[in-house]
């Protein structure tokens, strides 16, 4: 150590511990303020990582076990140093977190979480919890946010053109499934750091498969910019995100956490929480212009009787060509339920003649329907207004972009801090 200003940081770490431990008895300071790690000019104690672990098992829901413990306890000093990194820097560029804004902060997290506002201090209370562990992780948050998006400003501009060919791209997806997905990112910051993040990752996913939130493990561990919403992505589509994260997710069923999947950047564990069929999306709120012919089916009707209206159903249908028919069909079927119905949106019918007219041309009979109330049903279609298919405004893909731009140099931005600094883990 003959670096004369990490001399001065060792200094400066001493004397402000010196001054702690003058208020404690000896034993007390041994083991409590015992010093974890030291970054540059500042301390972060055994307490401070005992408090983060605790908070992190409560939110997480695990069990406060020696074994988790074991497991969690270097990634949790880990990231108390990347918080603690991006506190310095934010202070160096002068930026300020208020207590008003810490206090927002919470009252999201309760929230999210469908708490009763003002709730979650006195729940960390009862847990024998800190709120200083909490109210440190939020004012860190805070500032790198608003840290990296100075940055971004300077360095970074969506232009009209790179909005163009997201807009694009995502109208060429427009038929292909959607998957809502979250994350949880941990980034490799060196060659000789691949296996450890390996192994954190595995441990995370250990937990998320043994009942623990997988949206707290995001809140906690996770260094990606969606880390602040428990890691949700929203509803993607392949082609949005790496090829090896699209692999797996195509290969998923909701509910399944897989990973840990290596990137170019890093590790990933990946939820995948539900999958729709983007061309049936909206379907259902077409609006038609129904017409029913209904013919029916006595409880108890021999074969006979009803090979006999089926043959009769067959005749309907067949003189029915256009909705102009359908008048002296409804005659010729001599029943008061045949006739218009109306207008009416797809998914306010019974599912099975919903999905007999679904794709049903205009004009087109469809194929007999049973109907719940025990009659056979030509159903046609004499009119169909589509919903519009609600693109993406301009300014939402621009925070998109802007959110992966965000999360490129909040990774480079964290890497070189880490690389400039005095770090000294002791555990």
């Amino acid at each position: 150590m003959n670096n004369p200003r990490q001399v001065m940081r060792l200094v400066l770490c001493a004397l402000a511990f010196g001054v702690a431990l003058a208020s404690v008895s000896p034993a007390q300071a041994q083991n409590v303020l015992r010093i974890a790690a030291v970054v540059n000019d500042r301390v972060i104690s055994a307490l401070d990582v005992v408090e983060r672990m605790k908070f992190v098992m409560f939110s997480a829901n695990m069990a406060n076990t020696p074994d988790n413990r074991r497991r969690l306890v270097k990634e949790i000093l880990r990231n108390l140093v990347n918080e603690e990194l991006r506190l310095q820097e934010a202070n160096r560029l002068n930026i300020k977190v208020r207590a008003r804004d810490i206090e927002k902060a919470i009252q999201r997290l309760e929230k999210n979480n469908k708490m009763p506002a003002g709730t979650l201090a006195g729940l960390m209370r009862s847990r024998g919890i800190s709120q200083a562990t909490l109210r440190r992780k939020l004012e860190s948050d805070i500032a790198w946010s608003r840290t990296v998006s100075r940055r971004l400003r300077r360095e970074n501009r969506i232009g009209d053109d790179a909005i163009d060919d997201e807009i694009h791209r995502i109208k060429t997806l427009l038929n292909q499934p959607q998957y809502r997905v979250s994350e949880i990112f941990l980034s490799i910051d060196g060659p000789d750091r691949e296996e450890q993040v390996r192994a954190t990752a595995l441990r995370l996913l250990e937990q998320s498969r043994s009942g623990a939130g997988f949206s707290a493990l995001a809140r906690n561990f996770s260094l990606s910019i969606s880390a602040s919403v428990g890691g949700d992505l929203g509803w993607i589509q392949t082609g949005q995100l790496n090829r090896e994260l699209d692999d797996a997710i195509t290969a998923m069923a909701p509910g399944d956490i897989v990973g840990p999947i290596r990137t170019t950047a890093g590790f990933y564990l990946l939820h995948l929480r539900d999958r729709r069929q983007a061309s049936l999306q909206g379907a259902d709120d077409a609006i038609v212009e129904l017409h029913q012919i209904a013919l029916p089916v006595e409880p108890g009707a021999t074969p006979a009787e009803i090979a006999a209206q089926k043959t009769l159903v067959e005749k309907i249908r067949a003189s029915i060509s256009s909705c102009a028919d359908l008048p002296a069909a409804a005659k010729s079927a001599g029943t008061k339920e045949s006739g218009a119905l109306g207008k009416i949106k797809l998914r306010d019918l019974p599912k099975a003649m919903r999905g007999a007219v679904r794709d049903l041309k205009i004009g087109t009979p469809s194929a007999p329907v049973l109907s719940p109330a025990g009659k056979l049903l030509i159903l046609t279609v004499c009119s169909r207004s589509n919903p519009k298919i609600k693109l993406p405004s301009r300014r939402d893909v621009r925070n998109q972009l802007r959110g992966k731009q965000f999360n490129l140099l909040a990774r480079r931005y964290l890497r070189d801090l880490r690389r400039s600094a005095y770090v000294d883990l002791r555990g």
